[in-house]
């Protein structure tokens, strides 16, 4: 069967192309991506909870699991091109794909995908028909601009500034995660080493990093690396999960092929929804000075974000946040109780 399999790939000389129907690769190896019984039921309103949802992906249909994350947002619980949920950090069957940040479902993602030098027009609108990990110098998208996006829905909306956003194929309201949307997930959930991203909502494996320089392999099975939409000074921002730390708004060259997992865009859960079991208040929002945070249960700890993801310094004593040095926006707030429930909510100061 695999030399017949060969043989044909041979003689029609597609090359690793022809594979890409058939499904993703750990290490050389093809991993199935079967399609299972889904209705596309979202996940519930409890942090934990799952779902499923059914989408094309490698020119084959397949089902990924779903979640409910901390944040009250809802999640794959797989990396894109995984056969499964991980069971371990270093489950190589939950690694799934990496992709070069603003590239497509083109083959080149494949662990095993052929190498070649950038092409002359080295953007997105410049890759009609390559399907090859580009590396080497010049790296893949190499001129970086500050206003260049992965965001676009399909081939007809490429342009060199912006490429297909991946995540768009799973369905309507799927996304790459913004930096702000890690940090986040990273807050909501505790992560902050490779052990505490499996053990999180997310399954996060440490699933390593593609070269852009020779497209060899770094860290696979030690630390993790996920693309967000968003640019960095490097060329993008992604979240670094270390050994003692996770980064969500760490940079790298666009070049470099990082796992991809996807969000579902939506409003946050409210209070209701998320906490049944306690009755919590933040008010008034939106506020102009003091905001005030009632909790049944005694809470453990408070910390504001702005919209880009940054912690502000703040302090919260009688169960009160000054907020009326800060500037007018939006904010999120992140609170953890003591019996280990956690809650974020957004903000507004004005």
């Amino acid at each position: 069967m695999i030399q017949h399999l060969h043989l044909v790939m041979h003689k029609i000389g597609l090359g690793l192309v022809a594979l890409i129907a058939a499904g993703s690769f750990v290490y050389g190896q093809q991993t199935s991506l079967t399609s299972k019984n889904c209705n596309n039921t979202d996940p519930g309103n409890t942090p934990g909870d799952t779902g499923c949802v059914t989408f094309t992906y490698l020119g084959q249909s397949v089902t990924y699991t779903t979640v409910r994350g901390g944040d009250g947002k809802i999640w794959l619980q797989q990396n894109l091109g995984s056969s499964q949920v991980a069971t371990d950090k270093a489950d190589a069957a939950s690694y799934g794909d990496l992709f070069q940040w603003g590239r497509w479902d083109d083959g080149h993602q494949l662990r095993n995908s052929v190498i070649t030098a950038a092409p002359d027009e080295n953007f997105p609108s410049g890759l009609a028909g390559n399907s090859s990990y580009v590396a080497g110098d010049p790296a893949w998208w190499a001129e970086f601009q500050g206003g260049d996006q992965w965001t676009a829905s399909d081939l007809g909306n490429v342009t060199p500034g912006r490429g297909i956003d991946p995540c768009k194929a799973v369905g309507s309201g799927w996304q790459m995660p913004t930096q702000t949307e890690w940090e986040m997930i990273v807050g909501a959930e505790n992560i902050n080493n490779p052990a505490t991203a499996y053990s999180s909502h997310l399954k996060l494996p440490a699933s390593g990093y593609r070269s852009s320089g020779n497209g060899g392999f770094t860290f696979v099975g030690q630390r993790g690396y996920f693309w967000s939409s968003d640019t960095s000074t490097l060329g993008a921002k992604y979240l670094y999960v270390g050994t003692i730390n996770a980064n969500p708004s760490a940079g790298a060259p666009r070049g470099q092929g990082a796992a991809v997992r996807c969000i579902k865009s939506g409003p946050v859960l409210g209070i209701s929804e998320t906490i049944r079991t306690n009755t919590i208040g933040i008010y008034p929002n939106p506020t102009k000075n003091i905001l005030y945070i009632k909790a049944d249960s005694l809470i453990d700890s408070v910390n504001l974000f702005n919209m880009a993801g940054q912690k502000i310094n703040i302090q919260f004593s009688d169960n009160q946040i000054n907020m009326s040095g800060l500037p007018n926006g939006n904010y999120m707030v992140e609170l953890k109780l003591k019996n280990g429930q956690r809650f974020s909510k957004k903000v507004i100061k004005n």
